[in-house]
């Protein structure tokens, strides 16, 4: 499977030794002094890139010039000049591309085993992003973000100059400013997140169920173990959550469970075996027959297909 490092990569840096590193979990990097365009970085994966894949990470993107078109979680985002993404880990990314002029800072973070980085409420994701299902896409004002990119290129500078020791106190400073510039900026969320956020009963339990996929949803396939997470009977949490999505729970399990499938038949090496294991089916036969009833062809066909695009 790509490691954190190479998926925020893609093909926006071409050397792991371009960005601030602390341990394996944590890349901040950027392009914005190179003069090569995107189409010029050839990055080298042990097997080919392709969608869709799961982050296993928290990513932030700033964008300076350009923009980036993608698909999270099945809605599109387009982060033009003076926009930040922010994308917590285990969302599904199913498109991501690039203008060619594209100038960029991007972060990328594990959620976990960063204690001694992420001790104080501000620098918890969830203190941010109300859901970790929904990106949250801000927009910075032309001098907001000369700011931010004259305090990274400074930061860039004491990193590279610091004993390696104390490098990861470099990044704890630069995280803390940043993330208090996010912070200052929830007003600006886009209209897509006010609807989502400020909606019904049903949006909320919708919410709070597309959260939880994201956590479980490779495990947990009863509507009835959703509907506990909710502290809502069965019936009502079907019933709002159809009124939210038009789909019932079982509907979008499904389709979770298929994505997830397609993930890891896409991003791994794993026998069909072993990805049926991983994704809580009895057997490989089960999962087999579950795979070709969603999406019309067995898991090994759609590998193989996938390999070729």
């Amino acid at each position: 499977m790509q490691s954190p490092v190479n998926q925020i990569l893609l093909r926006f840096f071409n050397r792991i030794n371009e960005g601030m590193v602390v341990g394996k979990s944590i890349f901040i990097g950027d392009n914005l002094d190179i003069e090569r365009n995107m189409l010029d970085f050839d990055v080298s994966y042990s097997r080919p890139y392709s969608y869709p894949f799961k982050l296993t990470f928290t990513a932030a993107i700033l964008c300076y010039k350009g923009s980036i078109k993608t698909t999270v979680n099945r809605h599109e985002y387009v982060v033009g000049c003076n926009d930040t993404l922010i994308v917590q880990s285990g969302s599904i990314v199913e498109f991501l591309s690039g203008s060619d002029d594209l100038k960029i800072i991007a972060m990328a973070f594990e959620d976990k085993g960063n204690e001694s980085l992420f001790n104080s409420s501000t620098m918890n994701a969830n203190s941010y992003i109300m859901h970790r299902s929904v990106p949250m896409l801000l927009h910075l004002e032309d001098d907001e973000m000369q700011m931010q990119k004259r305090l990274y290129k400074e930061i860039r500078q004491f990193y590279s100059k610091v004993d390696v020791t104390y490098r990861s106190e470099v990044v704890k400073g630069y995280l803390y400013v940043s993330v208090a510039t996010f912070l200052s900026k929830l007003g600006g969320i886009s209209m897509q997140e006010k609807v989502l956020y400020e909606g019904s009963r049903e949006n909320e339990l919708y919410l709070q169920f597309m959260d939880d996929l994201q956590v479980f949803g490779s495990k947990e396939r009863t509507v009835s173990f959703y509907a506990d997470r909710c502290c809502v009977s069965p019936k009502y949490f079907s019933k709002m959550i159809h009124l939210a999505s038009g789909k019932t729970p079982i509907q979008l399990i499904k389709e979770r469970v298929i994505v997830e499938a397609k993930v890891l038949l896409n991003s791994t090496d794993m026998s069909i075996q072993e990805i049926a294991e991983a994704l809580n089916f009895p057997n490989d036969s089960f999962f087999c027959r579950y795979f070709k009833q969603e999406v019309k062809m067995s898991p090994m066909k759609y590998r193989t297909m996938a390999s070729k695009k």
